[in-house]
């Protein structure tokens, strides 16, 4: 089968991570990158051996033949450079959040279905071999009946507490900032994974001047009467950490949970752990995700049954959700 084409827009931290795992994917090829910066393109594509390198995302494309586009800018242009690649027939993957809000997630989605061109949001999580373990030992009744999860995800971003957000993108409301659509979106997803997207949700956040949260906590009512719990800051480091409680026993998902190969089936107190690892060689994690587009694309899919155009916009109804309960709301919306 010919190599699978792969261009990258956006060229920060994660854009490398995933540029590295494709070098490890057997038939992945990095041919093009874009950036605002000539000059980033440029280093950027000697880096990971691209061999088109564009100073503007629109030309990225005039390049070689590109299969699929990760898009990995800042959230704030996600609908629109995601749109854009669409309307040119480009498959997408697009880093989280999909997009700022349930209505450009909504935009995005109506394009792709209408033009019928591939796109899934980047939850790299749902792919790591320890999600798709914990998933299967769930379904086997492994833990007996599933009762509720808690989760957590936090670091320190010193300006939170400093004041100074002139150059911390995170806290910048003008690219979509805050806790919650960074690193709270994890939890979220965690809990509409495993109990289905919430019926109520319950928020209390804690907001800069500008109007960014950076304390953030959320408990979801989902079938069953069952709850969620997720905890998201930026006031600090947590354990980053989730505890699955079933009937029978627990499942602890080791720190740092979104990102982690371990984790551990507890029956008792008093009992030893079940412990369970996963090595994901010299991967970050992102590899499976890569790997779980190809399949869908070359096999004439316009999205995963994994984690579906619909599980996206569940999940960015409930986000929408909690801003509107904490007081988030961004330039322009």
């Amino acid at each position: 089968m010919s190599s699978f084409h792969f261009a990258i827009l956006g060229l920060g931290k994660i854009a490398r991570k995933f540029a590295h795992d494709l070098s490890l994917i057997e038939g992945a090829k990095l041919v093009a990158v874009g950036s605002r910066s000539q000059e980033r393109a440029r280093a950027f594509a000697e880096d990971f051996g691209a061999e088109y390198a564009a100073g503007s995302y629109e030309t990225t494309f005039d390049g070689p033949r590109v299969d699929a586009v990760y898009i990995a800018t800042p959230h704030i242009s996600h609908q629109e450079l995601t749109v854009m690649c669409l309307e040119k027939g480009v498959p997408v993957l697009c880093e989280k959040p999909l997009g700022l809000n349930l209505r450009e997630v909504e935009r995005m989605v109506s394009v792709a279905r209408e033009r019928g061109v591939y796109l899934m949001e980047a939850l790299w999580t749902r792919f790591l071999p320890s999600t798709l373990k914990i998933k299967e030992l769930i379904d086997s009744g492994a833990i007996g009946q599933l009762e509720g999860v808690r989760s957590d995800f936090g670091f320190l971003a010193p300006a939170a507490t400093s004041g100074d957000f002139s150059r911390n993108r995170i806290l910048n409301p003008e690219l979509g900032g805050g806790a919650l659509l960074d690193i709270g979106i994890y939890p979220q997803f965690l809990a509409q994974f495993l109990l289905g997207a919430p019926r109520e949700v319950h928020a209390r956040g804690r907001l800069t001047e500008r109007g960014v949260d950076i304390d953030t906590t959320v408990t979801g009512l989902h079938a069953g009467g069952k709850l969620s719990h997720s905890y998201s800051t930026l006031l600090g480091g947590t354990k980053t950490e989730a505890l699955i409680m079933g009937s029978e026993a627990r499942i602890h998902w080791h720190p740092r949970w979104h990102e982690s190969g371990a984790f551990s089936i507890l029956r008792s107190w008093d009992s030893p752990p079940e412990n369970h690892y996963f090595d994901f060689g010299e991967a970050n994690g992102y590899r499976y995700e890569a790997e779980a587009v190809m399949a869908d694309v070359r096999a004439g899919r316009t999205e995963n049954a994994d984690w579906s155009l619909e599980d996206s916009l569940n999940l960015h109804r409930t986000l929408t959700e909690v801003r509107k309960q904490i007081g988030v709301k961004y330039p322009g919306e």
